[in-house]
């Protein structure tokens, strides 16, 4: 079984999650999966400041976090 890393951008002002992002990892286990997408999403919300969209003023109105996602998908090898 391998598992599938998928980000989400959430407001918890709203409750949405109107974007998500595939992030290109995959793993072995549901714990590297988890394990690694807590890093992943750390990573991903110190850099959202960087990016014109999600400035700061933008996360802080909107309250925006990261959650995330191990789909676990089917492997054909």
């Amino acid at each position: 079984m391998k598992y599938l890393l998928i980000l989400y951008f959430c407001s918890l002002n709203t409750g949405q999650c109107p974007s998500s992002v595939i992030s290109g990892y995959q793993f072995t286990s549901h714990y590297d999966c988890v394990n690694g997408g807590y890093a992943v999403a750390q990573k991903t919300y110190r850099n959202l400041k960087e990016h014109k969209e999600w400035d700061m003023e933008y996360i802080n109105k909107n309250k925006i976090v990261i959650k995330f996602e191990c789909k676990e998908i089917t492997s054909n090898v």
